[in-house]
């Protein structure tokens, strides 16, 4: 039935607004639309006590906890309305994905990676899921929303970077046949044009300003994840953790543990994944003159004679460095070992920093002994989510010496406990 606002806003105040917090916040708005006194109740506080209960009640994570584990300093100025609202109106933006301009679905993109960037960190073994996590996978649902064409550059890489975040890489959440996406994906990680000094040969974009190629990162995770589930059971307690929980801070084996001085919880047993093609077959796949199959044709992949070689490598990795700098998050410098499921060891080194974006990159350097002690490998990889996230490191692998027609092709690290079991 309807209910008068002069009635309602005739008892105490505590009531009336413990009666909106459990309303949804599309109808607090319609309530504000009714007389002079509702709007001044919802709108004109002199504090934000009503949106900050709706904002928790909705419900939503308590967004003061920063990636330390800490309160945040601007904890006191959080604008719970306008927080509020905006998730509001991108969960009805992504529903009706299909139907709405580029412009403003790319602001609803935005609102999604946002929310998932600032989930609470794991500062427990409690482990209990994030509420603002789970509200994100109630909005994308069947994943509908990616399967909208996009139009801008922008939709391009923000639709990209939310399936890295969310897992979907399999045909039923994209849409598409697997051996279609995995065609698609391997054409990208395997085209060496798209390894140069313009992005540091790694998943960035090749304008020399270190920004993030997401749809790069999106290719690297299809092609090693759909490779893992073409091994069946070869590996299998040793799977890298893949969907939007993975991406919280520190939610990495052994983060509770760690020296607080690590932010990025480099210290310890971690795998890594590395796949790569026969170079015959990379040489010809980028600069074939055969008149039946030309460079960089997608059928290359689909013979059934080519074979894809997937290859698991065990680390161990300390830190050695930590820079003297004020930053919150100072560059860590670090070495390690590696080993192959063949035995074959090599010397790691490496660092990992803070990028403005507020993606953390990381850089390695392979050394073997039989390679007269020189650098053989380098990679470029930068982490799935948060600092310390349990999904880890995805990038790429190239030559160290970065000549033209070297290999390259795509990695992914990721931490585990010490304890894990070893196929070396």
């Amino acid at each position: 039935m309807d209910i008068n606002p002069f009635n309602l806003l005739q008892i105490p105040v505590e009531i009336t607004e413990l009666a909106l917090v459990l309303a949804h916040p599309k109808d607090v708005a319609r309530f504000a639309q009714t007389c002079r006194a509702a709007r001044a109740l919802v709108y004109d506080s002199r504090d934000q006590h009503l949106w900050r209960r709706m904002f928790l009640a909705h419900p939503f994570d308590d967004p003061r906890m920063n990636s330390l584990g800490s309160v945040s300093p601007d904890a006191l100025s959080y604008d719970w309305k306008s927080e509020l609202q905006r998730r509001v109106s991108a969960a009805d933006i992504i529903r009706k994905c299909g139907d709405t301009d580029p412009l403003v679905r790319t602001a609803a993109l935005q609102t999604l990676v946002s929310v998932i960037m600032n989930a609470p960190p794991v500062i427990t073994d409690d482990r209990s899921q994030s509420k603002s996590l789970s509200w994100i996978m109630e909005v994308i649902d069947d994943g509908a929303l990616f399967r909208v064409e996009n139009h801008t550059e922008e939709e391009v890489q923000l639709t990209a970077r939310l399936r890295c975040y969310l897992g979907f890489f399999d045909e039923d959440k994209v849409g598409r046949p697997s051996a279609e996406l995995r065609t698609v994906a391997r054409c990208f990680v395997y085209d060496l044009r798209n390894y140069s000094s313009s992005n540091r040969w790694g998943p960035y974009i090749r304008d020399n300003s270190r920004r993030v190629n997401w749809k790069h990162v999106e290719a690297i995770i299809t092609v090693v994840y759909l490779n893992l589930v073409h091994l069946g059971g070869m590996w299998q307690d040793t799977r890298p953790p893949l969907g939007v929980e993975a991406t919280r801070a520190y939610s990495a084996p052994g983060s509770l543990h760690r020296d607080p001085r690590d932010w990025a919880g480099v210290e310890g047993c971690w795998r890594r994944y590395v796949c790569f093609m026969d170079y015959r077959d990379l040489f010809a796949f980028n600069f074939s003159t055969t008149t039946d199959v030309g460079p960089y044709d997608p059928s290359f992949f689909e013979d059934v004679d080519f074979n894809e070689a997937v290859r698991l490598i065990e680390l161990r990795l300390r830190v050695t460095n930590y820079t003297n700098t004020p930053s919150t998050y100072p560059k860590i410098e670090f070495t390690g070992l590696s080993r192959g499921a063949n035995g074959q060891e090599a010397k790691v080194r490496g660092s990992v920093s803070m990028g403005d974006d507020g993606v953390v990159r990381w850089r390695f350097r392979w050394k073997s002994s039989i390679y007269d002690g020189h650098s053989q490998w380098s990679s470029e990889g930068i982490q799935i989510g948060c600092v310390g996230s349990a999904a880890g490191i995805v990038g790429t692998w190239t030559g160290a010496q970065h000549e033209d027609g070297e290999p390259a092709g795509p990695f992914w690290l990721w931490k585990v406990n010490d304890d894990h079991p070893t196929h070396v």
